[in-house]
C-alpha cells in the first residue's frame, strides 16, 4: 500500500548558510541549507545561451556532489552500483567505480536503487547503496574502505543521503528493524559514536545541521519526532514530537529557529480526502448491489489523492481489494470498507510547516508557529531573506515569515506536475525543479517573480546543485551545466 511517492524524494536543506569559499559537497549543499551566499547565479538556464556541458549518466536519483573540481553523482544500470566523477569544469568523464550486490533492494516504483546523494570532504567520496553499504573513494577513484552492510528493511527503499559535517561522517539508516544514527571517521570507516534509534521504522530524510551555543547539532526527522543531537558526542539534546509517519524532507535552520515540515495525507487541506462509502457506491456500484466487485473496483483511479501529481501516490480501490475483501467472497462491503476508513483516521500527526524555539532534553521545545497549507511532501523548504520558502505538487509556492509564520504569498508556478527535488538558490534567487523536467528560476522576495522557465523534456528527480556560478541539473538521463554568463 504505497502511501507515498518518494523521492528519491528522496530524494530525500537553508538556514545556516554556505560561506563563499565552500563547495556543495551533500545532498543540498553545506549543512543541507540549500542556500548558497556570495556567488553569482543565472536569471535563466537555457539551452542555447548559458549550458556549459552535458554529461550522459546511468540511471539514479542521487544528487552532485561537488568538490573544488569535481562532480559525483551515483547511478544503477544491469545491475552496477556505479559511482562517477566528473570534471567539474567540462563535464569529462574521469572515473568510474562500480560493485555488484547478490539482489537489488525493493524500491517503491518512484524510488531507485541510486537515490542517495553522496557526500566529499574535499579528499575523499562516501557513497551509499542500500543493496549493498558504504564506499569510500580518493578523488582519483581508489578505494580506501567498504562497509557492506544488510540490505535494510526499509518500506519504499532508502534514500537517506550520508552527509559530512565538521569531519565527521553521519550516516543514518531509519528502517523496519534496526535504524541507527552513527558518526565514522572519512578516512577509515571508522565508528566514532553510534546511536540505536529503537522504535523508529522506515524513513528517507537526510540529517540536517545547526550551530547552537557554539556546537553544531544534528537535526534528525524520524518517525512522528524531530530529534537532535550532538555532533561531538551522539547523545540526544532536544526533541519534538507529533510529526510525520513518513519523514522525507531535511530540518532546516535560520534566525534562531528549527523548521521541519510534516506531511498528513488524511488531514492536509490541499490533497483529496479520502471517498466515503456511498460515493464508492454513486460513482462504481454498477449492478446497484450495495458492495463493490472487484471488477467495478478496478474502474476507480483513486479514491484518496495527492494534487496534481500525474496520478503518482494516487490510492485506487483495487489497490485495497486484499487487505479489504476480509470474508474472500469478491465483494467489498460498507463494513470491510471501515478498514479502510480507521486505518487513515488512525493518522493523527500533524499536516505542516513547524518552527520550533528548542530547548533541552529537560526542558522541552517551543513551538513557534505552524502553517497547515501548502506542505510540500518530499521537497525541502528553504529560508532566504528572513523568509521560509515551499514548494510542493502543482508548482504552489508557499512563502512564509520566518519568524511570525504570516503568510507572504501563496502562488503556483506555470510548472506543475510533481516535485521531488527540494528548492535551492542564492543571489537573491530560488530554483525549483519539477519531476516533469521544468526548472524555474524565481526572486526570492516577497512576492512571486518568475526568471524563467526551462524545460527539459525528461524526467527530474533529483534536487539541483550550485557552486561558483554554475547550476548543476541532472535530469534522467544527463547532467548538465549552466554558467551565470558575463
Amino acid at each position: 500500500m504505497a502511501r507515498m511517492t518518494l523521492l528519491a524524494c528522496l530524494l530525500l536543506f537553508a538556514g545556516a548558510q554556505s560561506s563563499a569559499n565552500e563547495t556543495w559537497n551533500r545532498f543540498r549543499g553545506p549543512d543541507g541549507a540549500g542556500y548558497a551566499r556570495d556567488v553569482r547565479l543565472p536569471d535563466a538556464l537555457d539551452l542555447e545561451k548559458n549550458l556549459l556541458w552535458s554529461a550522459v549518466l546511468p540511471p539514479g536519483h542521487s544528487s552532485p556532489c561537488l568538490t573544488d573540481e569535481r562532480a559525483f553523482v551515483t547511478g544503477c544500470a544491469e545491475g552496477a552500483l556505479t559511482t562517477l566523477c566528473l570534471e567539474r569544469k567540462s563535464g569529462k568523464a574521469l572515473w568510474t567505480r562500480s560493485v555488484k550486490a547478490p539482489t537489488l533492494e525493493r524500491t517503491q516504483e518512484v524510488n531507485g536503487p541510486a537515490s542517495p546523494t553522496p557526500a566529499s570532504d574535499g579528499q575523499r567520496v562516501v557513497a551509499y547503496f542500500g543493496s549493498f553499504g558504504l564506499l569510500a573513494y580518493d578523488l582519483d577513484g581508489r578505494e580506501l574502505w567498504q562497509r557492506a552492510l544488510a540490505v535494510p528493511k526499509n518500506t519504499f527503499g532508502t534514500a537517506a543521503s550520508p552527509v559530512m559535517v565538521s569531519g565527521k561522517l553521519i550516516f543514518v539508516s531509519d528502517n523496519e528493524e534496526g535504524s541507527f544514527l552513527e558518526a565514522l571517521d572519512p578516512a577509515t570507516g571508522q565508528t566514532l559514536w553510534k546511536r540505536q534509534r529503537d522504535g523508529y521504522k522506515s524513513g528517507w530524510s537526510t540529517p540536517g545541521v545547526w550551530t547552537r551555543d557554539g556546537k553544531q547539532e544534528l537535526l534528525v526527522l524520524g518517525v512522528g519526532w524531530l530529534n537532535a543531537y550532538g555532533l561531538d558526542d551522539g547523545s540526544e539534546r532536544w526533541s519534538y514530537p507529533g510529526l510525520t509517519d513518513e519523514p522525507i524532507t531535511t530540518p532546516i535552520a535560520g534566525a534562531g529557529l528549527v523548521f521541519a515540515t510534516s506531511y498528513n495525507l488524511k488531514t492536509n487541506a490541499d490533497a483529496m480526502s479520502l471517498w466515503s462509502y456511498e460515493k464508492v457506491l454513486s460513482e462504481h456500484d454498477l449492478d446497484g448491489d450495495g458492495a463493490i466487485s472487484v471488477a467495478e473496483a478496478k474502474a476507480n483511479k483513486s479514491l484518496l489523492s495527492r494534487p496534481d501529481a500525474d496520478g503518482e501516490g494516487d490510492h485506487p480501490l483495487a489497490l485495497f481489494q486484499r487487505f479489504l475483501d476480509v470474508d474472500k467472497d469478491g465483494q467489498i462491503s460498507a463494513k470491510e470498507y471501515e478498514k479502510l476508513e480507521g486505518w487513515v483516521n488512525s493518522w493523527e500527526h500533524l499536516n505542516g510547516i513547524v518552527a520550533l524555539r528548542p530547548g533541552t532534553k529537560e526542558h522541552g521545545t517551543e513551538l513557534a508557529w505552524h502553517y497547515p497549507r501548502g506542505v510540500p511532501e518530499c521537497p525541502s523548504p528553504l529560508v532566504a531573506n528572513g523568509r521560509v520558502y515551499m514548494v510542493m505538487n502543482g508548482g504552489t509556492v508557499t512563502c512564509l515569515d520566518a519568524q511570525s509564520g504570516a503568510l507572504v504569498f501563496q502562488e503556483r508556478l506555470a510548472a506543475r506536475g510533481p516535485y521531488y527535488a527540494s528548492l535551492v538558490g542564492g543571489d537573491e534567487k530560488l530554483i525549483a525543479a519539477s519531476a516533469r523536467g521544468e526548472v524555474t528560476v524565481f526572486a526570492a522576495s516577497g512576492k512571486l517573480q518568475v526568471l524563467s522557465t526551462l524545460d527539459l523534456g525528461e524526467r527530474l528527480m533529483a534536487t539541483p546543485a550550485l557552486a561558483d556560478g554554475v547550476v548543476y541539473v541532472r535530469t534522467e538521463t544527463k547532467l548538465r551545466a549552466f554558467g551565470a554568463g558575463d
